[in-house]
């Protein structure tokens, strides 16, 4: 009897799981993340994938679904109030207010959205930038994404000694793009400039690119502006082309896809919340300007950068730009706010920051070719700047599409 049942346990587990992805295919982050979910099962897990074109649509039928799990996308918010009445494993891909998540109580994956403006602030005010604002937009779904950015990014601006303008808009920007229009040009119109802009992902940043362009409004010499999700043909499109940070989609998806499996063959049975780090910056014409109105520091800005990685100092900046280190420091501290070796260290993290995601490279390999003494130093230097180690962004490093990588 023990070994019928035991049997029959062993066929159910070997037996094909029937998964509904409800996601947005319309979307790049969404597209990201399916491909994700694709590279788990066809990495050795047999499932019966149901993917919807217009998932929301299908509602109805999924509540009484008899299938054995589902990734939703927790943006969509009839989605969102769908879920109690599914009673399979389930999986959001999203960000959700305490609260509401408490009484869902479902597993989650979120992309790092503090980390994500962040990043964003930092890029800017390396730009010598000392006005800064963040275009959000009117949101339906219960995820808050766009929250989260706005906030962590006002909050990084603050924290380097500056204040932040933010705009989200009275109207849906599919609904009534002419008036929506309307707001975004009369809100730029009156900032200060030159100013940086963070937009909360790359649809709001060619809105706002179109509005400068009909404001007259230089890009990037009155606006450096950057957007989230790193849609390359979005990106490159845009006039100027659009810098932005690309999210870890595809580690997103691969890692819901485990989580799901793990509930579905009960491995796991409490709800988990699991955070993943952007994948990297990239920066295209909106953000490529130092906006400094004095010869010495923009010269030594442009040597930086040309020669991060190699082993140079304030010397050889001095030596460059042709004054003494007392001079070049007392023109750069105040224009800039921060010494010289600043930076080269702002510059020399953000190229180990695309490394350590877009690469496999040792760390001590990166922190060569970053331009730091050694991989110790350079885990000092991450900790004491940012806050985590650099371990933190390599766990994504076999994801590389995000940062245009195959």
């Amino acid at each position: 009897m023990f070994s019928t049942k035991l049997s029959a346990r062993s066929d159910e587990m070997r037996k094909p799981k029937r998964v509904a992805i409800l996601m947005n295919l319309g979307r790049v982050y969404d597209r990201g993340v399916i491909r994700g979910i694709m590279r788990y099962v066809l990495s050795g897990h047999p499932w019966h994938l149901y993917v919807e074109e217009d998932p929301a649509n299908k509602i109805p039928s999924f509540t009484a679904w008899s299938g054995d799990g589902l990734i939703v996308d927790l943006d969509d918010e009839r989605i969102s109030k769908a879920i109690p009445q599914f009673t399979g494993k389930l999986v959001g891909i999203g960000c959700l207010a305490p609260d509401i998540l408490q009484k869902l109580d479902i597993s989650t994956i979120k992309t790092d959205d503090q980390m994500i403006a962040e990043w964003a602030a930092d890029h800017l005010v390396e730009r010598g930038l000392e006005h800064f604002a963040y275009c959000g937009m009117r949101l339906f779904g219960l995820d808050q994404w766009n929250k989260v950015r706005c906030d962590s990014f006002r909050r990084r601006i603050i924290k380097h000694g500056y204040q932040c303008s933010v705009f989200t808009g009275r109207r849906h920007l599919l609904q009534y793009w002419g008036l929506m229009l309307e707001e975004l040009m009369d809100w730029l119109v009156r900032l200060p400039k030159p100013m940086g802009l963070m937009t909360c992902n790359d649809s709001q940043g060619r809105y706002v690119l179109e509005a400068c362009r009909q404001l007259d409004i230089r890009v990037p010499e009155d606006v450096a502006i950057i957007g989230v999700d790193n849609d390359e043909l979005m990106c490159e499109l845009a006039v100027p082309p659009l810098s932005s940070i690309a999210q870890s989609t595809e580690q997103i998806g691969f890692r819901a896809a485990e989580l799901l499996d793990a509930l579905m063959t009960n491995h796991q049975r409490r709800s988990v919340h699991i955070t993943i780090p952007p994948a990297c910056l990239v920066t295209r014409q909106s953000s490529d300007i130092v906006a400094v109105d004095d010869e010495v520091v923009s010269r030594a800005i442009k040597f930086i950068r040309e020669h991060a990685t190699e082993l140079v100092g304030v010397a050889e900046v001095a030596h460059h730009v042709g004054v003494s280190r007392s001079t070049l420091e007392k023109h750069f501290k105040g224009l800039v706010g921060r010494t010289v070796h600043d930076e080269f260290q702002n510059r020399r993290l953000d190229i180990a920051r695309r490394l350590l995601t877009c690469s496999n490279l040792p760390l001590q390999v990166i922190a060569e070719r970053s331009g730091f003494r050694s991989a110790h130093y350079m885990s000092a230097v991450f900790r004491r700047e940012l806050g985590y180690p650099p371990g933190k962004l390599r766990q994504q490093q076999t994801f590389g599409s995000e940062c245009g990588m195959r």
